[in-house]
């Protein structure tokens, strides 16, 4: 070693790179690559191992990074992609093709219409810019991926062989896509190695049909579904945790397909965890059925024959379990459940027949004092809950008292509700129920907001418009219940906000909350 040899070099870059995994801000990493010149090519690496592309512009300010930093590509690992058109099957010769030609990117993108056709970029009904393929050819550069998301996005096969092409990618997301059919047609999806699956409002794109002669004359027809292939990513023979919507219905159209066993569309047999998005809050008043019930997706029995097949499942959060009409069997629950989410019925029969830990009951119609016996009738059959969810359409303090009494090992409580609300006097008096849950770490007790909907409230006081702040007196409110909630790391009484520390004795943080969860994850 060199005498004078600065400790960054000293330091292996990986070292370096796993060091800069723990810094939280890409500003963070920002500064440091401006700051110290020595730090520039490491730094670079970590700012973009982590990539957003939600559009072709924003893609493009990039690309002369990439061409500062040669072989940086390999280290990129995850990728959030919202460009349009789609990969190439020689991205090489586009690249070669392009840059050879003279005129940057930008500029053909600024010359050419966005439609414009050429023969590297002529793949099924999907049209292409130049600048796209530019952009499609350097995401193929990105060959150890581990998590990708498409975002408002159409997929075609382009999208598909690039899925195909990630040996290891592990976190698969589409959000807001268009599955133009037939889509991965040709590509087997059992042998994907991804453990996570998320596909939520999912479009279906264009559609094969098949043009017959019968005695009617010319009669068109569908032929297998190729909505039902693309989404057949869900059987990944690896899947660990699948999450999806009523947008894709993968339950009816994938695995109960009349011929999902010949296409080998088999339940992942290490598939441990189900999510399913919540429509709406109990606050809807649209979409409701004639028993006055808000209607959510798989209103049929698709859902639960899956789950009772899916044997290994340990989580199950849904906002439907099964039509009301098909009656729920011991023997056709998972055996390994340990935490499950639904309708007050189904998650009551759950919790007398699985040792669950963790346990929702979402969108509680029952009155005041039928909840609170549906809830003693729960906590008589799981005394040990760690985790509770709790849903109901109007405040109730009773539900509380009745959680205190009765569920003493809770870790995690939300309770929350459509109408009404505590008092000033029952929050005060709230830490006498906390030192009934000494192992309580966090605590969502809030009203829902009436639309229905997940944007929550920003009020600007909880109840007294004299303090200075709505963190002021959120504290004021919660710095005594320290003395009797020591694990406490998270209260929040608002829909918009929550305070948060870090530790005991650690000052109480005010964190605005953007959007509310449309998944229970039960976590505990």
């Amino acid at each position: 070693m060199e005498l004078g040899t600065s400790i960054v070099e000293k330091v292996p870059p990986e070292v370096w790179l796993e060091i800069f995994k723990q810094v939280p801000k890409s500003g963070d990493l920002y500064s440091i690559n401006v700051a110290s010149h020595r730090f520039r090519d490491i730094s670079t690496r970590a700012l973009y191992r982590d990539l957003v592309w939600q559009n072709e512009e924003h893609a493009e300010q990039t690309l002369d990074v990439w061409e500062a930093h040669p072989g940086m590509a390999a280290d990129v690992q995850s990728l959030c992609l919202g460009i349009g058109g789609e990969p190439a099957e020689e991205p090489s010769e586009i690249i070669d093709s392009i840059f050879n030609a003279g005129p940057r990117p930008q500029a053909l993108a600024n010359n050419l219409p966005a439609t414009e056709q050429h023969p590297w970029t002529s793949r099924s009904w999907i049209q292409i810019s130049p600048a796209q393929a530019v952009l499609w050819a350097r995401v193929q550069t990105f060959i150890n991926l581990s998590s990708l998301k498409f975002h408002n996005t159409t997929l075609g096969n382009g999208q598909f062989q690039l899925i195909h092409d990630l040996p290891q990618l592990r976190s698969l997301r589409t959000v807001g896509c268009t599955f133009n059919g037939p889509a991965g047609d040709a590509l087997d999806n059992r042998t994907l190695p991804i453990t996570e699956l998320l596909m939520v409002a999912v479009h279906r794109g264009h559609q094969v049909t098949i043009i017959t002669h019968g005695l009617q004359g010319i009669q068109p027809f569908t032929f297998r579904d190729p909505f039902a292939k693309a989404l057949s990513l869900a059987v990944a023979e690896n899947l660990r945790t699948l999450t999806v919507d009523g947008s894709s219905d993968i339950f009816r159209i994938v695995y109960g397909a009349p011929d999902a066993e010949v296409r080998g569309w088999l339940i992942p047999p290490r598939l441990e965890h189900l999510f399913i998005l919540q429509r709406c809050t109990i606050t809807a008043t649209r979409r409701r059925n004639a028993d006055g019930v808000v209607e959510e997706a798989f209103q049929d029995a698709h859902l639960y024959n899956f789950c009772a097949q899916a044997r290994n499942l340990k989580t199950i959060s849904t906002p439907v379990f099964t039509p009301s009409r098909v009656a729920l069997l011991p023997e056709k629950l998972p055996p390994r459940l340990e935490a499950f989410a639904a309708p007050m019925d189904a998650a009551q029969f759950v919790a007398a027949h699985r040792d669950v830990k963790a346990l929702g009951v979402l969108k509680c119609e029952l009155e005041r004092h039928e909840a609170v016996g549906a809830l003693t009738l729960i906590a008589h059959a799981r005394p040990g809950l760690k985790m509770l969810v709790f849903e109901v359409r109007a405040w109730d303090a009773a539900v509380v008292s009745a959680i205190a009494q009765n569920l003493k090992e809770l870790r995690h409580l939300k309770f929350v509700y459509g109408s009404g609300g505590p008092d000033e006097q029952f929050i005060v008096s709230l830490s006498q129920y906390l030192a009934e849950m000494p192992d309580l770490h966090t605590i969502e007790m809030y009203r829902l907001p009436g639309r229905g909907d997940f944007k929550p409230e920003h009020p600007s006081h909880l109840f007294d418009s004299s303090w200075g702040s709505i963190e002021e007196e959120l504290r004021d409110i919660v710095i005594p219940w320290n003395r009797f909630g020591r694990k406490l790391r998270r209260v929040q009484l608002i829909s918009g906000y929550a305070l948060t520390r870090a530790y005991e004795g650690a000052t109480w943080k005010l964190e605005k909350v953007d959007q509310l969860k449309r998944i229970e994850y039960l976590d505990y």
